[in-house]
């Protein structure tokens, strides 16, 4: 076990909700004043750090999950993994985004380890499948990236009439103490349905979605990090398709700086902030074959308008 109870609390659901309803609030006093500011340095993260499949800046996607989401976390004990499950559940649920049942097969993992490079190390010699269509320059960026976080997706293109069966499993690890050795069991993802050839400036004949979500965080950094705090970056993570490496600059009050380099830690957001969630809102919100300019314009106006009316974002 890597962990004590003093360091992951266990989640208090509604505490973790007033503290989301209170950062909007914040967000929105900071707005009054500084409302261009805030948007420049989301457009700036859009533009520079979230990831576009299937094509360009504008004719690509940003990939969003194709099922119902379904956590599942490791490297805790057992009623501290349960904790960070419901409160990503929550975020997803706020976010307006689909969840799926408790006994769903998980699509989202997210694990504790002692030493992530190594952990992908040898998920990338013995489980190479689980990253999917990624380059090996790609598997090499996120396997050096000096941690302490390590993301990456696993993305499928799907016609935009199908039905889409991800085969579910557990996430096991390769090392330390998380598991057996057997590594990740998990099916591959599997489309189904006709393609249909839609000629649109704003649509598309196939859609980008994110089959499965990996997290892993190196153990060191969880020092004095809450289990609402831990729940809410993985939820943020693992949503969308972003790249979290040591240099993704991140907007003031995003809970994507968690385990960003700073002396006093309890300056670190100590939750999702209104603008975190009204980008994830606005990711999920427009129809699921539109091209990424679409979507990119549909964040910025959920955000720029949520941001305007802290009402909406609890609506």
């Amino acid at each position: 076990m890597l962990f004590t109870a003093s360091v992951v609390a266990t989640i208090n659901p509604a505490k973790a909700t007033q503290e989301v309803q209170k950062s909007v609030s914040q967000d929105n006093d900071i707005i009054v004043t500084g409302h261009k500011k805030k948007m420049a340095e989301f457009q700036k993260l859009i533009a520079d750090h979230f990831r576009v499949s299937g094509g360009g800046r504008n004719n690509g996607q940003y990939a969003r999950f194709a099922q119902s989401v379904c956590p599942s976390v490791a490297g805790l004990a057992e009623r501290q993994s349960k904790a960070i499950e419901e409160r990503i559940r929550q975020v997803a649920e706020m976010a307006e985004i689909r969840v799926a049942k408790e006994d769903c097969r998980p699509n989202l993992f997210v694990a504790i380890v002692e030493d992530g490079g190594s952990e992908i190390q040898l998920l990338r010699s013995k489980k190479s499948r689980l990253f999917g269509s990624l380059t090996h320059s790609e598997r090499d960026k996120i396997e050096q990236n000096g941690g302490p976080v390590y993301s990456w997706k696993a993305t499928e293109t799907m016609g935009s009439d199908s039905k889409y069966n991800a085969a579910g499993g557990t996430f096991t690890f390769m090392g330390g103490d998380n598991g057996p050795g057997g590594g990740p069991a998990l099916g591959g993802a599997q489309t189904n349905g006709q393609t249909t050839h839609v000629k649109s400036k704003i649509s598309r004949s196939t859609v980008e979605g994110i089959a499965y979500s990996y997290l892993l965080i190196d153990s060191k950094a969880l020092e004095g990090v809450s289990a609402a705090q831990l729940a809410d970056y993985a939820a943020m993570v693992s949503l969308i398709d972003i790249d979290v490496g040591g240099e993704t600059q991140v907007p003031d009050g995003s809970i994507l700086s968690l385990f960003a380099e700073i002396e006093d830690k309890s300056l670190r957001p100590t939750s999702l902030s209104g603008g975190d969630l009204l980008l994830l809102r606005g990711l999920y919100k427009v129809p699921a074959n539109v091209k990424a300019s679409l979507q990119r314009s549909a964040m910025i106006h959920t955000m720029s308008e949520g941001l305007k009316d802290p009402e909406r974002i609890n609506r």
